[in-house]
Order: structure tokens, then C-alpha cells, then sequence
């Protein structure tokens, strides 16, 4: 019995240190996004806080190029929310066709859309923006959407193929019988038993589309198309900004994710 206790305490000691030193960068520069400038010393560091850095921080200018925070935020928005909207529907669709229709080249189609898994996308960026350049997409919205979904989808597919694969396909079958067509099936009975993937799979393009920085920084080349994160490097640390922009650009992404885990390691447990 003692063995037990012994293991438990080891393992909530440790994971009690892990949170701590996981947590520490973050609750400084959250209390940084609070401090002027001049206020940044430790004798004076928990002695006054002020929230004029988040208000300064939404017309601010990045050095001379006329760009925004507010900008910037938005533009973030427009390319995340093309994002995941893309990688629904694409991910979605292919995910019922190939876990449970009947398909020529099944496995074929599989192991093409697994395929982009094997390569690293930051290995061909110069023959994507060639590309891009060339559809005449380089700098625009959709350009980076489209960028962004191609990185999610090995990943999306997979989760979407195993959530419909783990559904009986005998629901699939009285359904048919019942006249039923596919989109019907798959918007009426299949979807509302994949939420667990469908939610890990907003996430994870949440994650690419909100969190690049070196795709957004190569595509978006005019400074008023610039992504939130490239606008927040250009600004740099001698200014207290920063960190507020740090705070405003991750806090949302981080309530999302803590609202949502318990889907995300539901759909974790039944794709392994």
C-alpha cells in the first residue's frame, strides 16, 4: 500500500513542478502586458499595473510601414477562419467517402491523401510560392488559406477517417434503407457521432493557421496583409507592446482549447 501512495505522491509532485515551470513564461509575460517601459525592474516589478498597453497597442504603427496591430489581428482572423472553414468541408467529405463508400482505389486514395504527412512543408516553400506567384494568389487571403489547409489536411483526414471508421456502419445501412441520401446521412447521423475528431480537427487548424510565422512572413509580402504574428515580431522587445499583443493574440486560442480538450483527447483515445 505504501508503494501506492509513494507512486501517487511522486507522480502529482512532478506534474505540480512541470505546471509551474510551464506556466512561469507565461504568467511573465502576462504581468509584463501590464507594465510601462520604466517599470521594468525587479525592485519595482509587482508595484503598479496599467492597461494603456491595450489600448495603445490597436492603432499602433509598425515602424514605418503603416501597419496595425488592429490590422493585422484581423487579417489573422480572415486567414484562420478561411482556414478551418476549407479544411472542414475537404476533410469532412473525404473522410466519410473513403472510410465507408464504396470507391475505386480505395487505398490508393488513402495513401495520396496521407502522403503530404511525409513531407515537411517548410522544405518546399520556395516551389509553393513559385506556384503561388504564378496563380498570381502570393499575397492575398486565399493564397495562405490554401497554403494552410493543404498542411492540415494529411492530419485532418485521418482524424475524420477514424471517426466515421469507429461508427457502426449499420446505422449507415437502415438509413439507406430508409431512402436516405449520403449528405443527409452523413449531416444527420454521422456528424453529430464524429464531434470528438470534428472539434481536435478545428483545433489543429486553428493551431497551423493562428500560430505560422514563416509562411505568413515569405507569402504575405504588403504590409497591410501582414499576419498577426509577423506584425508582433517587427515591433520588438524594447517596447513593453509586445507582450500585451502576445496576451491578446494567444489568450483566445488557450480558452478554446481548455473549453474543448476534453474532445480533442477523446478523439486522441479512439484514432490510437
Amino acid at each position: 500500500m505504501s508503494f501506492i501512495y509513494r507512486d501517487k505522491f511522486l507522480y502529482y509532485t512532478i506534474s505540480i513542478v512541470l505546471s509551474i515551470l510551464i506556466s512561469f513564461p507565461i504568467l511573465i509575460i502576462l504581468i509584463l502586458s501590464f507594465k510601462t517601459t520604466t517599470e521594468i525592474r525587479f525592485d519595482n516589478f509587482f508595484s503598479q499595473f496599467t492597461l494603456n498597453n491595450y489600448f495603445s497597442i490597436w492603432d499602433l504603427e509598425v515602424r514605418t510601414n503603416k501597419n496595425t496591430f488592429k490590422q493585422s489581428l484581423f487579417n489573422s482572423i480572415v486567414v484562420t477562419s478561411g482556414t478551418v472553414i476549407l479544411s472542414l468541408v475537404i476533410n469532412v467529405l473525404a473522410g466519410y467517402a473513403v472510410s465507408l463508400l464504396k470507391l475505386p482505389y480505395k487505398n490508393f486514395i488513402f495513401i495520396l491523401l496521407i502522403l503530404p504527412f511525409l513531407i515537411p512543408v517548410y522544405s518546399i516553400i520556395i516551389p509553393l510560392y513559385i506556384l503561388l506567384y504564378t496563380l498570381n494568389l502570393n499575397d492575398s487571403y486565399l493564397g495562405l488559406i490554401i497554403i494552410y489547409t493543404i498542411y492540415v489536411l494529411p492530419i485532418g483526414f485521418f482524424l475524420m477517417y477514424n471517426s466515421f471508421n469507429s461508427i457502426p456502419k449499420s446505422l449507415r445501412e437502415v438509413a439507406i434503407l430508409n431512402d436516405s441520401s449520403e449528405l443527409k446521412i452523413l449531416f444527420s447521423i454521422m456528424l453529430p457521432l464524429a464531434i470528438p475528431g470534428l472539434i481536435t480537427l478545428i483545433i489543429f487548424a486553428i493551431y497551423i493557421s493562428w500560430t505560422d510565422y514563416l509562411l505568413a512572413f515569405i507569402i504575405m509580402n504588403s504590409a497591410d496583409m501582414q499576419m498577426l504574428n509577423v506584425t508582433l515580431s517587427k515591433i520588438g522587445f524594447r517596447s513593453i507592446y509586445p507582450y500585451a499583443g502576445y496576451v491578446i493574440s494567444y489568450l483566445p486560442f488557450m480558452i478554446i482549447f481548455i473549453l474543448l480538450q476534453k474532445f480533442y483527447f477523446k478523439s486522441i483515445i479512439s484514432s490510437s
